[in-house]
């Protein structure tokens, strides 16, 4: 009987180990999904909503171009099933999490049909493209078809998660025009620090004089910054824009000399916010039609009145209470 009962475990071990089980990452029955970058992840929960778990690999307002991948980071590649990557044609990060997860569901950059626009010498400006509008809209949307080949159940529930998100994208935009011609901001032109906030600056209709950080470790030459002192000096740049949390970077100490010597302001703008791809949109746009928002580090014209008055003052106090000690040391002598 118990010779029995050990063959009969032991058939049913050796049937289950040729049954594969999907592995639990979270919540059971969810899809898991991995993306590069935390904006991806965002995405991917708009989508997918209760239906999904997101991670994500690099850390916020850290520098994807030098990222490597850490012992959790493969530990969270391995519990996907669906890896979203920004594209690992441009970053070698992208092509490193490619070449590991080769048995996964992938979404790359030739999924989402979106469109990079030239930037100086790089006539494909790849960096932040993911905060363009038309092309969240298309990155979203390859996310929703990839959701429902993988839950087909679902179907319907991604489809609203998409329209919802893509119509709340068409309002945000309708408000942004109103804001641009409020503010007489559209069509003038800007000095940009870093690539990464160019698809912004194109979203609120800026023109492009250049921008000062070209590509990684790559930085505008010193006759293209004569160049430029004179588009400021001629009032054609009316501001340098750069992302918040970039001050104390290279390109941020230039463009804050650049500040320094000729008056022109800094308006600084949030690319690394994830919580709300919309409410970030409103942000940027309030940053850079709001003069109140915008920094100016130098030739600011000094109030001298006022500093001759302050002295003058502190002066005739000094004089008065001098007086007094004096007329109470004599009496004291008396």
């Amino acid at each position: 009987m118990k010779r029995g009962i050990a063959i009969a475990i032991i058939a049913i071990v050796t049937f289950a180990s040729f049954i594969s089980f999907p592995i639990a990452y979270g919540n059971e029955g969810k899809i898991n999904i991995v993306a590069t970058l935390q904006i991806y992840s965002y995405f991917a929960k708009q989508i997918g909503g209760d239906y999904v778990n997101v991670a994500y690999i690099v850390p916020q307002g850290e520098d994807i171009h030098s990222y490597s991948l850490k012992y959790e980071d493969i530990e969270k590649l391995d519990h996907a099933d669906l890896v979203i990557l920004a594209s690992s044609e441009f970053f070698a990060i992208d092509r490193d999490i490619k070449e590991k997860v080769v048995d996964k569901e992938i979404l790359d950059f030739e999924n989402y049909n979106a469109t990079l626009y030239p930037l100086g010498n790089m006539e494909r400006n790849v960096h932040g493209y993911w905060l363009y509008p038309s092309n969240v809209i298309n990155i979203t949307l390859a996310i929703k078809n990839k959701l429902e080949k993988m839950g087909p159940q679902h179907r319907s529930y991604y489809e609203n998660n998409f329209l919802k998100l893509k119509n709340e994208i068409e309002n945000t935009l309708q408000t942004i025009e109103v804001l641009k011609n409020e503010s007489g901001m559209d069509g003038k032109s800007v000095l940009l620090a870093v690539p990464g906030v160019f698809y912004v600056v194109k979203t609120m209709g800026l023109n492009v004089k250049g921008t000062i950080l070209e590509g990684p470790h790559q930085f505008i030459s010193e006759n293209e910054l004569k160049a430029i002192r004179k588009e400021i000096e001629n009032g054609n740049i009316s501001c340098i824009v750069n992302a918040e949390g970039l001050q104390s970077s290279k390109a941020g100490q230039i463009a804050i000399e650049l500040s320094r010597e000729t008056g022109v302001k800094i308006a600084y703008i949030d690319i690394f916010s994830t919580a709300n791809y919309t409410a970030l949109l409103l942000k940027d746009a309030s940053i850079l039609t709001g003069t109140n928002y915008i920094y100016s580090y130098g030739m600011e014209k000094c109030d001298y009145g006022f500093y001759i008055l302050t002295t003058i003052l502190v002066v005739a106090i000094a004089v008065i209470l001098a007086y007094i000690a004096y007329k109470y040391r004599k009496e004291l002598l008396k």
